[in-house]
């Protein structure tokens, strides 16, 4: 557990503590410190540090909130007010691209920070309502290694299924992310003991909690820790996706010793800061086999030669995991396209 310790400086009449973030909501950020909370808002510089001049001219975001939940900053308080005076150091992130409005489709992108300081991301995906997105797990657990944290996989509402299909999942994500080493619980909101294995996991550390609308995130913390009593939404029988209830992104201190953060449900993971090039790091699995491949710049498409797509035949990378990666790739920048398919001709 962290623990916030408090640095004091002069500043005209106030004086600077060490906070932790743990709600941020429109412009608006809760600070813990000495056990207690102080609502505070940015400093002038600190919001103008949010944006840069682009080659065009353009003045630009160059993130979407300068503070996350789980950060730590040095605030002042007058009063029952605050203000955040400096962010320190991040140990670790997650953070993914803020999907792009049409009214500025054509600005450069924008880092848009999740939460800040983690040990652990625990992606909360259902088995079924609404069903498992294999794509929208690779994008997390991309996002995860990325950020310094460490990925953990829960699958949430179990109960759903029966016996063999229980089996039959099991089999078919051990297969899919046992090459990868990636830690997997399952378990049910409505079955607590099912969850036990994920407290003991996560005891002690602080995690951020993500996944789609409809997973079951909230649910799965009020099992944790029923005083919550977070509201939670029913899956839409008409388009089969979860409804957003949670609308803003805060920390809770759980009963078993750890820190959680709730988030609200993802539509979208565009990857953020991973360089296509290197994407296949980020698939751990590849790891053994990069730089055994036949050329030195193979991307793993058609190239001969290709150790990754040798894997596939040997169970060292999944077929799911690879078609993945594949796709992943033709997302990046049109540049990086060309040059690969030129690269294969």
């Amino acid at each position: 557990m962290r623990n916030s310790g408090i640095q004091e400086s002069g500043i005209a009449d106030q004086t600077r503590i060490q906070a932790t973030i743990v709600r941020a909501e429109s412009g608006y950020y809760t600070a813990r410190h000495g056990g207690q909370e102080t609502v505070c808002v940015l400093r002038g510089r600190l919001k103008e540090a949010m944006y840069e001049e682009a080659d065009d001219g353009g003045r630009y975001r160059r993130y979407a909130d300068p503070l996350a939940v789980g950060d730590e900053a040095l605030i002042s308080v007058s009063g029952i007010d605050g203000a955040v005076e400096e962010l320190l150091p991040r140990r670790s992130k997650l953070a993914r691209l803020l999907p792009k409005a049409d009214d500025r489709a054509r600005a450069p992108d924008v880092e848009q920070i999740i939460a800040a300081n983690i040990d652990a991301v625990v992606i909360v995906a259902s088995v079924k309502r609404p069903r498992l997105n294999l794509r929208y797990i690779d994008r997390l657990l991309i996002l995860a290694e990325y950020g310094g944290a460490q990925p953990i996989l829960l699958l949430n509402k179990c109960d759903l299924l029966t016996t063999d299909e229980r089996a039959e999942l099991d089999q078919t994500v051990q297969r899919i992310y046992g090459p990868a080493g990636v830690e997997m619980f399952g378990a049910s909101a409505l079955q607590p003991e099912t969850l036990e294995p994920l407290k003991e996991r996560i005891k002690g550390l602080f995690s951020v909690f993500v996944g789609q609308s409809g997973a079951g995130k909230s649910s799965i913390l009020n099992a944790l820790d029923p005083s919550l009593n977070l509201r939670v939404g029913q899956v839409s029988e008409a388009t089969r996706k979860g409804r957003h209830t949670t609308a803003f992104v805060q920390m809770y201190e759980m009963p078993f010793g750890a820190q959680i953060a709730d988030t609200p449900g993802l539509r979208e993971v565009g990857i953020w800061g991973t360089p296509t090039e290197m994407l296949d790091y980020y698939f751990k699995e590849m790891r053994p086999y990069l730089g055994t491949c036949r050329f030195s710049d193979c991307w793993h498409f058609e190239e001969p030669g290709c150790a990754v797509r040798g894997a596939i035949e040997t169970g060292g990378v999944s077929p799911e995991r690879y078609q993945s990666y594949r796709r992943l790739c033709q997302e990046g920048p049109v540049e990086e396209h060309e040059r690969r398919t030129k690269r294969l001709r």
